[in-house]
């Protein structure tokens, strides 16, 4: 066995060769249906100048796929006249990979292709990549071949200089074909650039593909591992500077159509107009699409959020999307005739629409919700659930890489743990759920105020929300820190959780006793519980939330206190002793851990001139200093959380719309029962931005309804991301229709004659 490079690839040895992966113009993607390609395979695939002006002079070595997998016996590769006319024959893949790397190693510049195939790749050496600032999609490092395959990719490794990294492998091994050998390359190189973990050769490139996490700081590191003959070969690939451009979150099946208007009498005229527009739009098929792209990229750029009123339609398809405006007009009619048989004055018309598409309308004679009483509400532990934001890093590749840079985003999502096979966050440890919870918390903030414009007038958390809410809204200035501390710190290991050291400190007893701890949500007044407890020395009424309670403490202890007041409870079945009278004693232990250092001044300064923090500790807005801060979190920590009381405290210092900053819809569901108990219910709604299922959808939902509510918002990203789209399905629509009349041309010349 050997682990030397033959000599066509030892020039590799003393440079790296920069990879950008670009369109062939000259293919449909219909055609490349058989290799798992579509028009959206790869977000990372935009225009560049500088690529098209370097690869206009590169040399294009192209696979002859009728001469190479017709026979494999017989294998031709030929070197197109672009820059010179030469014809090369290579024995394998390798070989034409090879020749590749002779004439980089010569400076020049290559770009490899197969003429069925919608991509080609351009290499060059990354110092040519360097001076023309050109950013490559991933760089080839390291080249391996031997007679097994470990030995192969070892040796690819050591040229690479990354022995030390166990990278991630694409099997090719079973692929004969030169067309599919290639085809997975480029899908590899794709995956890189696009951040996804790359998926099985017979896997296409699905929206869902799971993001590629990496140790703190860490490029990603691909091995393209392959046969030929009896030799086994592999090529190492380290990620580049390139970042994927990210994809649209609305496209022609996902419609969001914004309407303004100045009175109730014009937003139905511009509702029955854009009805009779979409009406007019060609019926949906493979190449109309860019036909309701470009008409819902002019509605979002013409919407006017000035507008005292606004609507929004949302929709899968352009008929679905005419049936949500008719029964949004239907709604409409049935309040004003409402209100017109209770002599109601149209002043004081009251509309609230909203259909599970995602299509809502706001109209209250009341104040406007969301202009100067927003706030952001960040929940507590336990929200998180498997696979969560597995959609996001798509559509926000520049936050993700953001938060690569600033710390380690695979701690921060305990992604080991949420995005395992088969995940059960059951399992993980409550330090796990709180890393976790803040970690969604911090990115969802990030999505909403940094690539929508939103600013919160105020904030506040639900229990270890509060951490989260310092954490996500840049008051403290390294939360990435506090990751490892939280992992390892006796407060969530063993005081509060675990053994539970501050209940065993507390009841006093002896080191060997059990202790059967367990919490119940129960539908009941806080007076029933309170008016017995006293014969239930350890069970606790830990949380006051609406229309129920939480009870904590010893299992046996709660069963009896919930048979006595003759109420059922559900158990949650998770060991924290958060907010009862144990955790009193480890006060001052939470107090010192959660004092972090705060931003700069001018920093601090904007937010306080913008955002009132609210806490449960306290009735007034909590000051802007490490200690009050810290004081304020060890408080909520601690003692018993009336979430009720928080709300109702938000309310009455001028809060309105509260937007769940997290994990799934945990305060959103408590915040509208106790809206419904209360005499502010119209004036209190409560918005969740994530939901199980569809991060997309829901992300949108919410975006929709702070649109009616008029919270002033920027839909910049969402033209931006639909613009391209809409370059890239133009193109794509170009190609296709280019195949078909090549295809036709034939045979209308046999009808002619």
């Amino acid at each position: 066995m050997s682990n030397l490079l033959p000599p066509s690839t030892s020039a590799i040895k003393s440079m790296r060769i920069a990879l950008k992966l670009v369109a062939n113009e000259q293919v449909s993607f219909a055609t490349s249906s058989g290799n798992d390609f579509s028009a959206n395979s790869f977000a990372a695939i935009k225009p560049c100048s500088l690529a098209e002006a370097i690869g206009a002079s590169a040399i294009d070595l192209e696979i002859d796929v009728s001469s190479l997998d017709a026979s494999l016996s017989e294998h031709v590769v030929s070197e197109s006249a672009v820059s010179k006319s030469a014809v090369n024959t290579a024995h394998s893949f390798n070989d034409y990979f090879a020749q590749a790397i002779t004439h980089i190693d010569q400076q020049h510049t290559v770009l490899l292709s197969h003429p069925e195939l919608p991509y080609r790749l351009l290499m060059m050496p990354a110092i040519v990549a360097a001076k023309h600032r050109c950013h490559p999609h991933a760089y080839l490092t390291g080249l391996g071949e031997a007679d097994d395959m470990q030995s192969a990719i070892n040796a690819a490794l050591v040229q690479a200089k990354r022995a030390h990294i166990q990278p991630t492998h694409v099997d090719a091994t079973q692929l004969t074909c030169y067309k599919d050998k290639f085809a997975q390359l480029v899908m590899m190189i794709g995956s890189i650039a696009t951040r996804s973990v790359p998926n099985a050769v017979s896997d296409n490139q699905s929206a869902d593909a799971q993001y590629w996490f990496t140790e703190m700081h860490q490029n990603r590191v691909a091995s393209f591992n392959f046969s030929e003959g009896n030799k086994q070969h592999s090529a190492v690939f380290v990620q580049g500077t390139e970042l994927a451009q990210a994809s649209s979150l609305v496209d022609d099946n996902r419609l969001f159509l914004p309407v303004s208007a100045n009175d109730l009498w014009s937003m139905k005229q511009q509702l029955q107009e854009l009805s009779t527009q979409l009406a007019a739009l060609p019926e949906q098929n493979d190449k109309s699409g860019s036909t309701a792209i470009s008409f819902m990229l002019s509605q979002l750029k013409q919407f006017d959020q000035t507008q005292p009123l606004s609507a929004v339609v949302m929709a899968n398809s352009v008929t679905n999307a005419v049936s949500e405006i008719n029964v949004m007009l239907s709604t409409i009619g049935k309040a004003e005739a409402t209100a017109a048989n209770e002599v109601q004055a149209k002043s004081n018309l009251s509309i609230e629409h909203k259909t599970p598409s995602g299509s809502c309308f706001h109209l209250t004679s009341d104040k406007v919700l969301g202009n100067n009483g927003l706030c952001f509400v960040y929940p507590g532990v336990g929200t998180v659930y498997p696979q969560m934001f597995a959609q996001l890093p798509r559509y926000f590749p520049a936050l993700f890489a953001q938060l690569e840079r600033d710390g380690d985003v695979k701690a921060m999502l305990q992604a080991d743990s949420i995005y395992a096979e088969n995940a059960k966050t059951a399992d993980m440890s409550l330090g796990e759920l709180a890393i976790a919870g803040v970690g969604a918390s911090y990115i969802l903030t990030k999505v909403l105020t940094e690539h929508f414009g939103i600013k919160p007038n105020f904030a506040m958390g639900y229990s270890m929300g509060e951490a989260s809410m310092w954490a996500s809204l840049d008051v403290w200035k390294t939360p990435h820190n506090m990751i490892e501390a939280t992992q390892t710190n006796s407060i969530f290991t063993t005081d509060i959780s675990g053994r539970l050291d501050c209940v065993r400190q507390a009841w006093q007893l002896e080191h060997g006793e059990d202790i059967v701890w367990n919490s119940f949500v129960v539908r009941a007044a806080p007076a029933d519980i309170e008016k017995v407890l006293a014969d239930f020395p350890r069970a606790y009424l830990a949380i006051i939330q609406g229309d129920t309670c939480v009870l904590a403490g010893c299992e046996e202890s709660c069963k009896a206190l919930l048979k006595q007041i003759g109420k059922r409870g559900i158990a949650a079945n998770r060991v924290t002793a958060m907010h009862t009278k144990p955790a009193m004693l480890i006060r001052d232990n939470v107090q010192a851990f959660y004092q972090q250092p705060l931003h700069d001044q001018d920093v601090i300064t904007s937010f306080a001139s913008q955002i009132k923090f609210i806490s449960a500790a306290s009735q007034s807005p909590i000051n802007l200093t490490s200690e009050s801060i810290a004081a304020s979190i060890a408080d909520t920590f601690c003692q018993p959380l009336d979430f009720t009381q928080l709300v109702n405290n938000a309310r009455q210092l001028g809060a309105s719309l509260f937007v769940e900053i997290g994990a799934d819809r945990q305060t959103t569901t408590l915040i509208d029962k106790i809206s419904r108990t209360s005499e502010m219910a119209q004036t209190c709604q409560a918005i969740s931005v994530n939901a199980k299922g569809d991060d997309q959808t829901a992300l949108l939902k919410c975006i929709a309804q702070l649109i009616t509510h008029k919270t002033p918002i920027s839909l910049d990203y969402l033209t931006e991301t639909l613009s391209s789209l809409l370059t890239t399905t133009l193109a794509a629509e170009k190609r296709s229709s280019h195949h078909t009349d090549n295809m036709l041309a034939p045979q209308l010349e046999g009808e002619q004659s």
